[in-house]
């Protein structure tokens, strides 16, 4: 929490000394806050929400909060696949002038996007629970991919908190080779424990869950890297491609 507390007093440009007369406390109990040497009361914790204008679960843990099981990526159902079904017919109807193509043509242009595009509508996606995260993956080959998605199956793999040695934050950077390349940057957590290594991308708004997910790895005495400072970037409201 005392990052969060320094963090948060700079995104709203504060001294230390400004917060402490807006608390009615000393500097050095502010510092101490910041340091780790001390936690704040209730009612300062309060005042504080109130001056950096945020919900007590932002202050303490970095994100509003979240329930679990929390889904992270893009995770399949039958509604999402019956409305990609019908889009696509409605889309293969109009490439095909709707009945003055040859029905051979429209049915090569539906095909192509049941067997192409469908399945990278839908990616692998981890959910976070209490007891650990379980991730669901699909198959690489778009065909078998595609008949997964249409039965709603997943390989799927739990890893217990309890086995978690580390869990890195990763985010590179890729070069762009044209100006229209808008493809996102790989953004992920590599999850290692005493037998193997995992790799949990992240393709959502990361500030709705990742600071507060930090901080509860943290508090399962696992080992959060941030090398880059990723959830200090992310709060202060910076570029992670800057």
């Amino acid at each position: 929490m005392q990052d969060l507390l320094k963090i948060y007093r700079k995104k709203n440009k504060l001294t230390q000394a400004q917060v402490a007369t807006e608390l009615f406390v000393t500097v050095q109990a502010v510092s101490k806050w910041e340091k780790g040497r001390a936690i704040p009361s209730i009612d300062n914790l309060v005042s504080l929400a109130d001056l950096f204008n945020l919900s007590l679960d932002e202050l303490v843990q970095g994100s509003p909060f979240f329930k679990k099981p929390f889904v992270v990526g893009a995770k399949y159902n039958v509604r999402k696949g019956v409305t990609f079904l019908l889009a696509w017919t409605f889309i293969s109807l109009l490439l095909t002038g709707f009945g003055y193509q040859p029905l051979g043509l429209f049915l090569f242009v539906f095909l192509f996007g049941i067997v192409q595009v469908f399945p990278t509508v839908f990616t692998d996606y981890w959910v976070i629970e209490n007891k650990g995260i379980r991730k669901k993956e699909y198959a690489k080959n778009n065909g078998l991919k595609c008949l997964q998605l249409l039965r709603n199956q997943q390989a799927e793999i739990f890893i217990n908190y309890a086995d978690i040695y580390s869990v890195e934050l990763v985010y590179e950077v890729r070069e762009r080779v044209s100006l229209v390349d808008f493809q996102r940057d790989p953004f992920f957590l590599v999850v290692k424990t005493k037998k193997t290594r995992y790799k949990l991308f992240i393709n959502q708004k990361a500030t709705s869950f990742l600071p507060q997910f930090s901080n509860y790895l943290k508090r399962k005495k696992i080992l959060v890297i941030d090398n880059s400072q990723i959830v200090e970037r992310l709060l202060l409201e910076q570029s992670l491609y800057s």
